[in-house]
């Protein structure tokens, strides 16, 4: 199985922190962020990634050297100006080729979301896309209808859905190589941009609740903070 992890983000809301050190490299607990990310995605049978590189690149494609690739194949994917999470996934679209099933994970959050149970159900619906998210406040929030299907999301312009309820996305999706038909000729986009446009065409992109998962985004220093307390805790 493959994935992607994207990890080209400056991490500005993390300010001095994030000006000499790429944010997928900050310690939490005795590990970088990358690593805990990419022990997740090995425990679900990852065997090979992608990981898109912005901020001080060549620090993470040396460091991701230093421990031997984690033991599975990582190619890096360079991006000379940020293309977004959409963008980001497009520029990799030829590592996915074929593929029926394949994680996209943010590089900055730290979860407890079964991805092998989201990949199994994400399979059995034959679906283009599927989402994990929470019913938590989110800037960038997703609507969802009763069945779960993907109606629409906070950054159009439009009206919300009828019937439908807010949920925030988790920077965790499964996702078919069918998603690539449906991005914009643009360079740099959300990953919600085609995850939208093959929901409204082909009704194959679900939302799935995670509500019993840990889930933590480290872009600000109090998010930061408290993860690196609860891995102080889980420590002792």
């Amino acid at each position: 199985m493959k994935a992607m992890i994207l990890a080209a983000g400056v991490g500005s809301r993390l300010g001095e922190l994030t000006k000499e050190t790429p944010k997928c490299l900050i310690q939490v607990g005795s590990k970088t962020v990358l690593e805990h990310v990419v022990e997740r995605l090995k425990a679900a049978g990852v065997t090979a990634a992608t990981i898109n590189v912005h901020h001080h690149a060549e620090k993470v494609v040396s460091f991701v050297a230093s421990r031997g690739s984690f033991g599975i194949h990582i190619e890096f994917s360079r991006e000379a100006s940020l293309l977004d999470t959409g963008g980001g996934l497009k520029r990799a679209a030829s590592f996915f080729a074929g593929e029926e099933a394949f994680i996209v994970h943010n590089a900055d959050v730290l979860s407890t979301i079964d991805l092998s149970a989201l990949t199994a159900l994400h399979r059995s619906r034959g679906a283009i896309g599927t989402l994990a998210v929470l019913r938590r406040q989110s800037s960038r929030g997703l609507y969802l209808a009763v069945d779960s299907s993907l109606q629409g999301w906070t950054g159009e312009a439009s009206a919300p859905p009828s019937q439908s309820q807010i949920f925030g996305f988790c920077g965790v999706s499964i996702a078919s190589a069918r998603l690539f038909s449906f991005m914009p000729p643009k360079d740099s986009f959300s990953l919600i941009e085609p995850y939208l446009a093959a929901a409204r065409a082909t009704k194959l992109v679900w939302g799935e609740v995670c509500q019993d998962a840990e889930w933590i985004d480290i872009g600000t220093p109090a998010q930061l903070a408290l993860a690196q307390a609860q891995a102080s805790k889980t420590s002792c």
